[in-house]
Parts: structure tokens; sequence; C-alpha cells
């Protein structure tokens, strides 16, 4: 695993600040004070426990967020690492500058769930998809983020078949290992 460094995560984190703008401020209007901690708990959490392991902001930086062993947080966990990202914004945000510091790059919040931020390709989705599927988990429907899931994987598939037919077209592998990958990932379609 590639652990992502702390400008990496910035950005990503600048990229879903920018993106949950317009929601926060409506939801400010309703629940004054309390309007962003709400539209924050209805999407990091929820969108670092779905397949694709991180936010949209995340997603497009290439990152992705998991465990140790490089498996995908449960709900649960993805609930307590954020409510924890507000322990690491406290006394001058250092929980967060603590990703200078540690070997896994981890922050507070990370820390204490035992989860990393690694470097990960991620498929191109609808993020509001992605996001609507997890929600109707809650409610038992858990066929509609089966069908995101394989159309994600579907698609990381293709552009892996892409990517391989560049590299030998490219001279850099045999027409053997080419068609040995391609069929290896045409099964996983």
């Amino acid at each position: 695993m590639i652990y992502a460094g702390f400008w990496k995560r910035f950005l990503a984190y600048i990229i879903d600040v920018l993106i949950l703008i317009i929601p926060g401020l409506i939801l400010s209007y309703v629940i004054p004070l309390a309007g962003f901690v709400v539209v924050g708990f209805l999407y990091h959490p929820i969108f670092n426990a779905s397949f694709l392991m991180a936010t949209p902001g995340k997603a497009i930086m290439g990152l992705a967020v998991v465990d140790e062993k490089g498996n995908a947080l449960t709900l649960q966990n993805s609930f307590i690492r954020y409510a924890c990202s507000f322990i690491s914004a406290m006394f001058l945000c250092v929980g967060y500058v603590m990703n200078l510091f540690t070997a896994k790059r981890q922050t507070l919040h990370d820390l204490a769930t035992s989860s990393v931020v690694i470097l990960k390709t991620a498929p191109e989705v609808n993020y509001f998809d992605i996001w609507l599927a997890e929600v109707k988990k809650f409610g038992g429907d858990a066929k509609a983020s089966q069908d995101i899931a394989k159309t994600a994987t579907d698609l990381s598939a293709t552009k892996a078949i892409e990517d391989l037919h560049k590299l030998f077209q490219s001279g850099a592998i045999t027409q053997s290992e080419y068609e040995n990958k391609k069929t290896e990932l045409l099964k996983k379609i």
C-alpha cells in the first residue's frame, strides 16, 4: 500500500468542502449551527464505507480510506472516524498535522480507528448514485448498491484492458502475455 501524504489529503478535503457548501448552507438555514455537521455525517461516513472507499474529493484525488489490512471500513468505523476528526481539528489541527510524522501517514482519527488513506485509482462513477445506494441499504435495499458496484467493476476492468492494449502496442508485453492478462480481466466483467 502506498500511503497518501498531507497535501493530497488536504486537496481532497478542499474538494469535499466545495461540494458540501451549498447543501451545508441550506441545512444550516433549517438547523442553525448544526447544518454543516449533519451534512458531514451524511456525507463522509457513508462514502468512506461504500465500495468506493472514499468521499468524492478523495476519489478525484485517487485516494481511498481502508483499514490497516487494506479492507473497506465498516459503516460503524467510518462514523467513529468522522467523529474523531473533530478531535483532530481541535488545538490548531494538530491531529491532522500528525500525518507528517507517522510512518503510515495517519492522522489522529486514522490512528483512533486503525485506518489509513492510500493511493488508489478510482473508477469513473456517478457519486450521487453511490451515496443514494448506500442510503438505501439502511432501508434494506442492498441490490441497488450491488448493481452500482458491478458497474464500477466493469468500468475498472474495461479501463485495465485498454491500458493493457496500449502496453501491447508499445511492445512492453508479448502477445501471449497480453492474451493471458486480457482473459483474466474479461472474467471479472
